[in-house]
């Protein structure tokens, strides 16, 4: 292969005693074999079962507890107590394929630039750890696309455990923000990937689990941080970084319209993006009124929107926010 730097498996935990065990187990399985895996218990709750289960492991593991405060300051612990020279995130429910680090070596060591972050699709599992069902993004969209390198971000197709990061682009970025707590992730991915290689490795090596048990987020909570962070987000962008994400700037604000009217309930991003539309030059020959009302979905929008529910159920939990995505693609 050719490239075997060490590559750190971080995995933070809150009251995780349900599946840490099989995360730990996919991580020390890795067919990869230059790793190390650091579990983080972010203040568990649970009469110390979640920290027997880590400290089963001995010496396989490298442990930490800490008071608790959130995933983003969990993944901070580990970021800083990392040996290895990528970073690579696995929630406590989920779990990888015994390939998973392994392939996306091999893929980085074809790539000139060794610091370019991977990002990949993933399956959805269930409590009992069968299939559910399949996210492939090469399916959905071109591979020019997916390489672009905020596309993924604008798209919602930026997954943190299915990536591949070197260690420097957290000392060029910073750290995950300990003020944010449901939105820590896609901040981070922003500022990241916007002055970064980023490359879609084919292939799926991670099993994201939906299940009863996950802690559920409070909607207006984590809707009001999801609009400032989108807002903020679009703000960001230059007119240069529109054009090259979608041809236009029209464009970009009219597809970013329809993703987040399709798959999200953020009202004031909306809003905000429905007014950056209305503002922005069309080409020639568009019709301004396209974008506006109700949204024709292709049928990777429609697919798409169906993974949504089992988002909505991961973070919202309530059979209402389901009806309502159902009745958006009626």
């Amino acid at each position: 292969m050719g490239l075997s730097p060490l590559v750190s498996i971080i995995i933070p935990v809150f009251n995780g005693s349900n599946y840490l065990r099989e995360a730990i187990d996919s991580a020390l399985s890795q067919s990869y074999g230059h790793i190390e895996v650091i579990v983080i218990n972010d203040g568990s709750t649970d009469g110390g079962a979640t920290e027997q289960i880590a400290l089963s492991y001995g010496a396989r593991i490298r442990y930490y507890s800490k008071p608790n405060g959130g995933v983003s300051t969990a993944l901070n612990i580990g970021l800083r107590e990392m040996r290895g020279e990528y970073f690579s995130w696995l929630s406590h429910d989920d779990r990888y394929k015994p390939d998973k680090i392994r392939k996306q070596m091999e893929f980085l060591s074809q790539l000139d630039d060794k610091k370019t972050i991977l990002y990949g699709s993933y399956e959805i599992i269930n409590h009992k750890s069968k299939k559910i069902d399949i996210v492939q993004f090469d399916k959905l969209y071109p591979i020019t696309q997916l390489n672009k390198s905020l596309f993924p971000i604008f798209r919602g197709l930026a997954n943190g455990c299915s990536m591949l990061i070197h260690r420097s682009h957290y000392e060029r970025v910073g750290l995950f923000d300990e003020d944010l707590r449901t939105t820590q992730d896609y901040d981070m991915w922003f500022r990241m990937f916007r002055e970064a290689e980023v490359r879609y490795c084919p292939g799926v090596y991670l099993q994201m689990r939906f299940h009863s048990e996950q802690t559920g987020r409070k909607v207006a909570e984590h809707n009001e941080e999801c609009d400032r962070l989108w807002i903020w987000m679009i703000n960001c962008l230059d007119e240069q970084e529109m054009c090259y994400l979608e041809g236009t700037s029209y464009q970009f604000y009219k597809l970013t319209l329809r993703y987040l009217k399709t798959r999200t309930e953020y009202v004031k991003a909306i809003a905000h993006t429905s007014y950056l539309l209305e503002k922005a030059v069309p080409p020639q020959g568009v019709n301004l009124s396209e974008g506006f009302g109700r949204i024709k979905l292709s049928e990777g929008d429609r697919l798409l929107l169906i993974k949504r529910i089992y988002y909505c159920i991961r973070y919202e939990g309530t059979m209402a926010t389901i009806n309502k995505i159902i009745r958006k693609i009626r």
